[in-house]
């Protein structure tokens, strides 16, 4: 019981930080668009 704990822990945690790096990367991306292109939607 201990080992598949920890791996779901495990499991939690990297889904967790792969969710938070994604969140920050489409914020940075979308900041980055905006400065640039003055407001406007090109991609």
């Amino acid at each position: 019981m201990a080992d598949t704990i920890s791996v779901w822990n495990v499991l939690l945690i990297i889904f967790a930080v792969i969710g938070v790096i994604a969140v920050l990367a489409v914020v940075g991306m979308s900041a980055m668009h905006y400065s640039l292109m003055g407001g406007m939607r090109f991609c």
